[in-house]
């Protein structure tokens, strides 16, 4: 890439879009590699982006201060601790918009403010269980009995965001601040309560509209606050349009938000009114909606942009506050898949906001990958060194229209393979990233010689914040393929489970209630869709948020075979002919099963056919079978290339869907191998059901 095009100026590119923005943290004695307190990060912080989120310092967690002198039983006030002020003061001295996070969430949040005389009693844990995971402790649930009633809460919910609003105005930070999150992440379906919002302390105190009373408060408080201040920052406080300009924009922000159950309930609790209020849509609180976008380089961007325009439709502004894109990659070729989904993704977003979309801001959630709260996962920009990635390229060129290139070819290993864990031979030890394992989510895996098996190591996720947590590996290699895997497990949990990541497939599970090690079997067809997978173990567990530790050993992945039966978005299969075409598609009018899809070839002539992509078996000797359904009398199925070779032909009876074999070696000199399908006439022709497996 030229010089000039990594010189680009994020914020200047997107400057008639929307506002480039990024999270940041002040460094402090305990995390020294944040943003603010370092120039170099500061500087490509200003040079870069045109607003930012603190990543953690306005969390209630940091600033009720139910502990101040001031605090009573019914009044709540906000503290601000220490580091946000610094923050706060640096983006005013540096003109640098800020969006507040959060005034609302269910998670760092102290337990103490639900509390009557901010005194907490937790259900205790089990004693035995303290000996093992000390932990523990800090996760243990309130008892009910020590809750505060419902008007006292509102009345301290009320308070706090007056006080805090009562600060921002005050301190001359109004025309620093220009949105606010009012509640973050309320929606949990998981949790089945009625109307879908998350069983958290707000919502088991106030109820299922603390969302709107948390809105209600936060207008009352910035229209109040507004006013009382307008002559401090210039503004008559009779001038409406005037105070726009010190009044912050109000936002509901959520995770996952573009999955349809989720996105409907958020939409539903927008709109939900009571014979107490109206909604909070209908009475004009909210402004927007942040959509956080905590992605994946293997999601459905399509999935995303309707979940946008849907928000866009419904509210005045749409934000993306916590835009991240995790490698699914781990080969080479990790920065170049995901710079393309970055590219795609602003592409789509810039066709959103030409199309009417009011999309004004994107927030990416971190500078650097070594200071994401996903280390690992290298989601972000910029690496470590403040240098740009190719993900930065991706959002040039999603303006400048230029590309990315192809990737680096990866020699692929489809021969079967077992992980024992065994350090070896030769070697001083064995990390679970040397042989393609890792942590997925929060928590910690090691090779460990305290549980095993068999042998001397089995691989442990003992620590895991949360049920989605667990160890995941690396199948890169079989994509396109089903493969077999098995595994034994241990844990005290009621199941281990396995499943694919970012496949909407239930997980295979086994029992693991016994805490004995049990053998976790499954078959897996891997997409051929996609540029990466990786397997994850989790679990199943008897109570929320248990999140048992994980045992895993012995792990056997061997290859079935490749499976083509036209239900994905890409297949195997490419059109034919050396003086005429096909014409060729995916279709639902015939398939095998009479169900579901097939491959249809329409013809005017008989050269014009088919063939079939089967390179990833080259050096191989393999059986292809499929089912052919044709009017015409032979079917013969043979080895392309520039003399071609058929490997069988079959009398097949017309109409009728009839099995096609054939055996074929494929030569490891070939650099790409393909199966010819042809009949003795021009009659129109269906395959479906194609297998090809390695003969053992």
């Amino acid at each position: 890439m030229e010089s000039k095009e990594r010189d680009t100026v994020l914020k200047d590119l997107y400057k008639d879009y929307f506002r480039m923005g990024v999270a940041c943290e002040k460094i402090n004695e305990r995390f020294t590699n944040h943003e603010i307190g370092n120039p170099a990060k500061e500087a490509l912080m200003k040079s870069q982006f045109n607003s930012m989120t603190f990543g953690n310092e306005l969390k209630p967690a940091y600033n009720m201060g139910f502990t101040s002198p001031d605090a009573t039983e019914e009044y709540l006030p906000f503290v601000i601790n220490s580091a946000a002020k610094d923050m706060l003061d640096w983006a005013k001295e540096n003109d640098m918009p800020v969006r507040g996070h959060v005034l609302v969430w269910h998670s760092q949040c102290s337990k103490e403010v639900f509390c009557k005389g901010y005194k907490p009693v937790t259900i205790p844990t089990d004693p035995e269980v303290l000996k093992e995971r000390p932990m523990m402790k800090m996760f243990e649930k309130l008892d009910p009995v020590c809750f505060v009633d419902r008007d006292t809460m509102l009345k301290r919910l009320k308070s706090y965001i007056y006080s805090l609003m009562e600060y921002m105005y005050s301190h001359d930070y109004a025309r620093t601040i220009y949105a606010w999150d009012v509640v973050n992440e309320a929606i949990e379906l998981a949790d089945k309560t009625e109307t879908g919002l998350r069983n958290s302390y707000w919502y088991q105190v106030i109820g299922d509209d603390f969302i709107y009373w948390t809105f209600r408060f936060a207008k009352d408080a910035v229209e109040d606050t507004s006013r009382k201040y307008a002559s401090q920052y210039g503004i008559s406080a009779d001038d409406y349009e005037a105070l726009k300009q010190i009044q912050p924009k109000l936002f509901y922000n959520d995770y996952n938000e573009f999955m349809p159950d989720k996105k409907a309930a958020i939409i539903a609790a927008l709109q939900r009114s009571t014979g107490e209020h109206g909604s909070i849509i209908g009475e004009g609180l909210i402004d927007g909606i942040g959509m956080q976008g905590h992605l994946s380089d293997n999601n459905d961007v399509d999935e995303y942009m309707t979940a946008l325009r849907e928000y866009a439709a419904l509210v005045s502004e749409v934000h993306i506050t916590e835009l991240d894109v995790k490698c699914t990659c781990m080969n080479k070729n990790q920065e170049y898949y995901q710079a393309v989904f970055y590219k795609k993704f602003f592409e789509e977003l810039l066709k959103a906001k030409r199309e009417g979309a009011n999309l004004t801001s994107v927030t990416f959630w971190g500078l650097t990958d070594d200071n994401s709260w996903i280390r690992g996962a290298n989601p972000l920009l910029f690496h470590g060194d403040l240098t740009p990635k190719r993900s930065f390229d991706g959002l040039v060129y999603a303006l400048t229209g230029a590309e990315l290139g192809e990737p680096e070819k990866i020699e692929i290993n489809l021969s079967d393979r077992l992980y024992d864990f065994e350090t070896p031979a030769g070697a001083e030890t064995l990390k679970p990233e040397d042989i393609g394992f890792k942590m997925r989510g929060f928590g910690e895996i090691e090779i460990q010689d305290r549980v095993v098996h068999s042998g001397k190591a089995a691989l442990a996720n003992e620590r895991r914040f949360g049920d989605w947590c667990g160890i995941s590996f690396d199948v890169s290699d079989f994509i396109g393929q089903t493969i077999s895997i098995s595994a034994w497990v241990k844990s005290p949990a009621l199941a281990v489970t396995l499943g694919m990541d970012g496949v909407n497939k239930e997980p295979v599970s086994v029992d693991t209630v016994s805490g004995e090690w049990v053998l976790l079997q499954g078959t897996f067809k891997i997409p051929n869709d996609v540029h990466s997978m990786l397997m994850n173990f989790g679990t199943t567990e008897t109570e929320p948020e248990k999140n048992s530790p994980v045992y895993v050993d012995d792990i056997e992945v061997k290859l079935i075979g490749l499976e083509e039966s036209f239900e994905e978005k890409s297949n195997i299969a490419a059109i034919r002919g050396a003086g005429h075409l096909p014409f060729c598609y995916v279709t639902d009018k015939e398939s095998r099963d009479g169900k579901s899809h097939s491959y249809c070839v329409t013809r005017q002539e008989k050269d014009a056919t088919i063939k079939l992509n089967i390179s990833s078996y080259i050096g191989m000797t393999v059986d292809v079978s499929m089912y052919v359904k044709t009017k015409d009398r032979l079917v013969t199925i043979g080895l392309d290339g520039a003399v071609p070779q058929p490997l069988t032909r079959t009398e097949v009876l017309s109409g009728e869907w009839t099995k096609v074999t054939a055996r074929t070696e494929l030569s490891k000199e070939s650099n790409s191998a393909e199966i010819y399908v042809e009949t003795d006439g021009n009659a129109d022709f269906y395959v479906d059901d194609i297998f090809v497996c390695p003969v053992r």
